[in-house]
This record gives structure tokens, C-alpha cells and sequence, in this order.
């Protein structure tokens, strides 16, 4: 916590230059903290940073193609490299969506087909878009936060079209995917001090950032309440009081 206080939060944030992603970098910035930002392509990297041109002592940027999990791994260790950590990180990795090769405006028709007639291909392309991406970003940043011992991962599964909708039947299979994956990943993080969130709709930055904001604030009492010694008691517990009690505290956390 002392070289967040002394430096500021450093986030690792993807699709930075459009929607929760780039909200999100602007806040972050606005707050003297630093960020890593991923963009599709290198015209990205130059509008993001010329749009930040005051930070740019504080701004990583870097064209990643996120459904390419070595490109992904390679931007978050040249982000570690550059910040030295990592505390939050916004996950919103989900490509454009892609046509299978020589399919065209034909099979992007064919994801959005009924259940039942949706091609191989067509299914495979736009899960890839819907699922891997936030995937591979997660698996490359949980590593480097469990090492550190803290950081918040959020995955942002965005808004998808109701049932029955045009290609509403892909869109909310890869979003429940990536629901159930978070919350799994929530449950094994917990024990290494790291949060996940899993966040849906259309959050705003300063949404995004108070929950991050929350996380660190509970994490940080709790860890001042298990740091404060014991009050003293009028009688000293029998050694079997005492490791019942001790059970217990390690039973409730």
C-alpha cells in the first residue's frame, strides 16, 4: 500500500480508446495516477496519446490484438516493465467481431442465424471475440497480481441483446462464459489478497472507479483490524478457549 500512496494506482486498462476503456484512462489521469492502455492498432496509439499529450509521462499505450494471446501476455509484461506494477485492471477485451475468412457480410449473417443453422465457423469466430479475449487478458495479468499480493481485476461483460434478438444467442453464451470464469477466478484470487469484479451494463468511469476505490479501502481496514491487538480481558482464556477462538477467526475469514 505504501508505494500506492507514494506513486498513485497504476492501471492496466483495454479498448482504452473507446467507451468504459477510454472514460476510464481520462478519470485515471485527471487523478495523477498512471496508465497502460491497449488499442487495436498503431492510428489508436497516436490519437490516445495526443488526446493525453499533458500525461504522457504517465501514459503507457500499446496496439494489441487481444484475441492474440502472445500479443496480449507480451503488452501486460511491457506495462509491468514500464510501471513496475499493476492495481487495476479494466477488462473489457473483446475484439471486433470476425467473419470467417471469404465470409463476408454473408457470414456475419450466419452468427446471427437461429440456433439451430449457425455454421461451425461462424460460432467459432464470434465466441473467439466474445470470450478468448477477456480470457487471455486475464490469465496474463492474475499471475503478476497474485505475485504482488493485492490488484483488482474487472471484467466487464457489457450489455447484450435480449433473447431471440439477431445474434443475441453467441453474444450471451460468450457473456455468461466470461460471468462464470470471473466469479471462479473471484473465488481463487481472494485468497491471494486480489479482487475480481465482474461488472455488466454500460458503467461510467466514475463508477468503475469507486469500486476499485472500495475494494482497496475494505481490504486496507481489514487488514488494520487484524494488525490492532486484542483488548484485554479480565480473566485469560484456558489454552482450549483459546485455539477454539482462534479456529473460529481463521473459519470466518
Amino acid at each position: 500500500m505504501t508505494a500506492i500512496a507514494r506513486t498513485g494506482r497504476v492501471w492496466f486498462v483495454t479498448t482504452a480508446g473507446h467507451g468504459a476503456g477510454r472514460a476510464v484512462t481520462a478519470a485515471a489521469l485527471a487523478r495523477g495516477e498512471r496508465v497502460a492502455a491497449v488499442v487495436p492498432d498503431e492510428a489508436a496509439r497516436e490519437r490516445l496519446l495526443a488526446r493525453h499529450d499533458e500525461h504522457r509521462r504517465r501514459l503507457f499505450v500499446r496496439a494489441v490484438d487481444v484475441a492474440d494471446n502472445w500479443s496480449v501476455n507480451a503488452a501486460v509484461c511491457a506495462a509491468f516493465d514500464r510501471f513496475g506494477r499493476l492495481d487495476a485492471v479494466v477488462n473489457d477485451a473483446r475484439p471486433p467481431r470476425r467473419s470467417p475468412a471469404g465470409g463476408g457480410a454473408a457470414a456475419a449473417g450466419d452468427a446471427a442465424a437461429a440456433v439451430g443453422w449457425i455454421p461451425e465457423e461462424a460460432a467459432r469466430a464470434r465466441l473467439e471475440s466474445a470470450f478468448f479475449g477477456p480470457l487471455w487478458v486475464a490469465q496474463a495479468v492474475l499471475p503478476l497480481l497474485y505475485e504482488q499480493g493485492s490488484g483488482h481485476l474487472l471484467q466487464l461483460c457489457g450489455s447484450v441483446a435480449p433473447p431471440g434478438a439477431p445474434g443475441a444467442a453467441l453474444d450471451r453464451a460468450g457473456a455468461c462464459a466470461v460471468v462464470a470464469l470471473s466469479r471462479a477466478a473471484a473465488c481463487e484470487a481472494a485468497r491471494a489478497g486480489v479482487d475480481v469484479s465482474v461488472v455488466g451494463g454500460r458503467p461510467d468511469a466514475g463508477a468503475l472507479l469507486r469500486l476499485v476505490d472500495g475494494a482497496a479501502d475494505r481490504r486496507r481496514s481489514a487488514a488494520g483490524s487484524a494488525a490492532a491487538p486484542a483488548p484485554a480481558s479480565a480473566a485469560a482464556p484456558s489454552s482450549a478457549s483459546s485455539s477454539a477462538s482462534a479456529a473460529g477467526h481463521g473459519a470466518a475469514a
